[in-house]
């Protein structure tokens, strides 16, 4: 038996007494890549056989460096989407993080902030409406602004939203769930 190793295990349909809700909650965490002081650990099935839970989540948290913190950036409800897709070619698969929201009117504090993510490795701790997080970041990859979406748009007619949409993306080998920390990360450490 090698000893990279994740079980395999019968999986029912069960999705639990809580249901199952699409969406993101419309709040997200943010920072720069750079400022992350320590890093969940990823599975490894090197010293002992991984259930798939294990496999699929990182552990611990994420600490900012000192003088740093992390922030919260709001965004408007049902029009905000994350998604974790397998790409690439064979033996080259992995996966990419895609988050994509929109702020109702355009404002110069999110352009600003749009400004500051251009550019720069970012990191993302987005929550689903089922209560899972996911963690857009790790030690060697940031995650990214990207093109796409309407951009800032000031809309036609009088019904229509005056937005910014912004667009990012993260690749990494495998797809995780984040347990780790999502209240001290927002205190800066001194």
């Amino acid at each position: 038996m090698s000893t990279k190793y994740i079980a395999l295990a019968d999986i029912d349909h069960n999705l639990g007494n809580d249901g199952n809700m699409a969406g993101i909650v419309p709040s997200l965490i943010y920072g720069y890549q750079e400022d992350i002081a320590t890093w969940p650990d990823e599975p490894s099935g090197e010293t002992i056989e991984l259930a798939f839970d294990a496999a699929g989540t990182l552990t611990g948290d994420v600490v900012m460096k000192a003088g740093t913190r992390a922030y919260k950036l709001d965004f408007t409800e049902d029009v905000g989407h994350f998604k974790m897709a397998p790409v690439g070619e064979v033996d080259g698969v992995h996966w990419k993080y895609e988050l994509a929201i929109i702020k109702a009117k355009i404002q110069k504090t999110i352009l600003g902030f749009a400004n500051a993510a251009a550019g720069r490795k970012m990191f993302f701790i987005v929550q689903d409406e089922n209560g899972t997080y996911y963690l857009m970041s790790n030690k060697r990859r940031g995650a990214s602004l990207v093109t796409g979406g309407d951009g800032a748009s000031t809309g036609t007619g009088a019904s229509d939203r005056n937005q910014i949409s912004l667009n990012f993306e993260f690749r990494n080998r495998k797809a995780y769930t984040y347990e780790g920390d999502v209240e001290a990360v927002l205190v800066q450490i001194t």
